[in-house]
């Protein structure tokens, strides 16, 4: 059987689910309010955390104060906001063109650079002193293109299988793309982001779910970088996926001889479920069960250790037609 620490008995109870935003713009940049305004109004509409990420080129400026700029009074907002309201989490980071991959958004750090990005040492020069978590924004043909970098690795950790405001016709979802860089290599974990550029952050239900064993920044940020999370349409979906004991966004080791025990956990309390697939390298779907619909779920099976299914993902089907997507369980052979 696969390593793990964790017994079957407290695999659910051990983590609470974080519901938010991990990519949104203000007035900063190309978006509508200022920072003040985006965080009591996710804040109003329920949602656990936001990360504003305003374009990187517009951070400099600032014609209120020339003695700060943007980056500077948006941290000191956030941090204020925080102090007053030890149930939301407000997260600061910005969004960056890495050429010719695309739009990426980096969080955790405290510092942000302006221009674009050409050469991805100099990237992974920034990266090795200021430690960020990163996320691959709305992914295009191009990201594909990216080669598997295992330094760029350490602080890549993110990607979103869906961008925009659900389910409007500008809603995207980017599964293939997503099995695609899971397959050149790349550990990533999917978040899902309402990318807004009006003052409508938590309208739409879409959102990114992290499973954390404590309701604070640190665990936040901790379960964001180990990609603890998925990707949900449905705000009031619960989503708990484990092999042998290993969480979502987990690193698993096997043996040739060993077996996986996979287990699911779905509930949700407005939107019946009525279908899970579990999903492996190329995409291929390896299980799929078909239930009527009901409010929550509980699924396991037992299935055999293979060399060439280097990931698993579950995808989970709502009545409505939303639908949800695990981050990764990964696979490595000892």
């Amino acid at each position: 059987m696969g390593k793990s620490k964790k017994s079957k008995g407290s695999l659910k109870k051990k983590h609470s689910i974080l519901y938010g935003i991990p990519h949104c713009h203000t007035e900063n940049s190309t978006g509508t309010g200022d920072v003040k305004v985006a965080l009591k109004y996710a804040k109003n509409k329920d949602l656990d955390f936001i990360i504003i990420t305003d374009h990187n080129n517009a951070l400099n400026n600032n014609k209120k104060r020339k003695d700060k700029n943007k980056w500077e009074d948006a941290l000191k907002d956030i941090q204020k906001f925080n102090k007053k309201h030890d149930n939301f989490i407000g997260l600061l980071g910005f969004e960056f063109t890495l050429k010719p991959y695309g739009h990426l958004n980096i969080f955790a750090s405290e510092n942000f650079f302006s221009g674009d990005i050409g050469n991805i040492k100099n990237l992974l020069l920034w990266n090795s002193v200021n430690n960020p978590i990163m996320a691959i924004n709305h992914p295009s043909k191009n990201i594909e293109k990216l080669d598997f970098n295992p330094l760029l690795n350490n602080n890549l950790s993110l990607i979103e299988v869906g961008n925009g405001l659900y389910p409007a016709k500008s809603y995207n979802r980017y599964e293939k793309r997503y099995y695609s860089l899971l397959d050149k290599g790349w550990k990533l974990g999917a978040i899902n982001s309402q990318d807004n550029h009006k003052i409508n952050f938590g309208d739409s239900d879409n959102l990114t779910a992290v499973l954390v064993e404590k309701k604070d920044k640190k665990n936040l940020l901790q379960s964001l970088r180990n990609r603890n999370t998925y990707s949900t349409e449905s705000r009031t979906l619960k989503v708990h996926f484990y092999i042998n004991g290993s969480l979502m966004g987990d690193v698993l080791s096997c043996k040739k001889n060993d077996t996986l025990k996979f287990s699911l956990y779905a509930e949700d309390r407005e939107d019946k479920i009525t279908k899970i697939k579990l999903i492996s390298s190329k995409g291929v779907c390896i299980k799929e069960m078909d239930f009527p619909p009901q409010k929550d779920i509980k699924y396991f099976c037992s299935l055999p250790f293979k060399e060439n299914e280097k990931w698993y993902v579950a995808k989970i089907f709502l009545q409505s037609g939303a639908t949800a997507l695990t981050s990764p369980i990964f696979l490595n052979e000892i």
